[in-house]
C-alpha cells in the first residue's frame, strides 16, 4: 500500500510523494492519547489520512521514533529514555506497550542554565543524593559540573525506573551524550540510538497497521 508520512515542521517526506494514504505526525490539534497503552493504536481507523497523537508527554515524533524502535527490536522490553529540546520522557516498554512514563524538565533548565552543550562531568555525588542537587549546583565549579549534577541528580531520583532494566536511549547532541554517561555511571546497560534514524521504521511500522482499503 502506497503512503507518504509527514511530520509538522518538518520539510522531510517519508514513503511515496502524493500517496492517498497519509501519515501525520506532529499536529497540535490532536489530542494526545493516555498515558499508557500501545505504541501504534489498535486499530487505526481505515481513513485517507492519519494523524497519530501524542502518548500522554511523549510528543508525537517521540512516540513515532519508539515506533520504529520497536519495529527494529520487537521483544525488547525495558525503559526508553528519550531526549527532547523541553524535556526528557522516560518511558516503560513491555509488548509494544507504554505501561509507565514520567517526564523530566531537565532539558529546559540545561538550557535556561546555557549548560546545553556543556560535557557533564562529577555525576557521582548527584547521582548517590539527588536531593542535594541545589547544593551540589552551587558548589559546582563548571559548566560541566554543573551539567552532571542535574542529570546525576536525575538518575537518582528515577532508581525504580531503570534499577534492574535495560535502557535505550534515543537522542542527539551533547546532552543526550550526558545522559548516557549518567546511565554508564549508574551502571544502566544502555544503548544510544539516533532518533532520525528511528523514524522511517516508525512510519514503515504504521504504514503497516494501516487496515487494507
Amino acid at each position: 500500500m502506497d503512503w507518504c508520512g509527514q511530520i509538522i515542521g518538518d520539510d522531510r517526506s517519508w514513503g511515496s510523494p502524493g500517496a492517498d494514504r497519509r501519515l501525520i505526525v506532529g499536529d497540535a490539534n490532536t489530542a494526545a492519547a493516555p498515558a499508557t497503552g500501545p505504541l501504534i493504536p489498535d486499530p487505526l481507523p481505515d481513513a485517507a489520512a492519519y494523524h497519530l497523537p501524542a502518548l500522554g508527554s511523549i510528543p508525537a515524533v517521540d512516540r513515532l521514533a519508539l515506533i520504529g524502535f520497536q519495529a527494529l527490536n520487537p521483544h525488547w522490553d525495558g525503559v526508553a529514555v528519550v531526549v527532547g529540546d523541553a524535556a526528557t520522557n522516560w518511558a516503560t516498554l513491555s509488548a509494544r506497550e507504554v505501561i509507565h512514563q514520567q517526564a523530566s524538565a531537565t532539558p529546559r533548565i540545561a538550557q535556561a542554565m546555557g549548560l546545553a552543550n556543556a560535557r557533564a562531568a562529577g555525576l557521582e555525588a548527584a547521582l548517590d543524593r539527588p536531593e542535594r542537587l541545589p547544593l551540589l549546583l552551587a558548589d559546582a565549579g563548571s559548566e560541566g559540573a554543573q551539567l552532571g549534577a542535574l542529570l546525576g541528580a536525575e538518575i537518582g531520583a528515577t532508581r525504580t525506573l531503570w534499577l534492574g532494566q535495560q535502557a535505550v536511549l534515543i537522542g542527539e547532541g551533547p546532552l543526550a551524550r550526558g545522559y548516557g554517561a549518567a546511565l554508564q555511571a549508574a551502571h544502566v546497560p544502555v544503548t544510544l540510538t539516533e532518533r532520525r534514524g528511528l523514524l522511517q521504521k516508525g512510519f514503515e511500522a504504521l504504514a503497516a497497521a494501516f487496515p487494507e482499503g
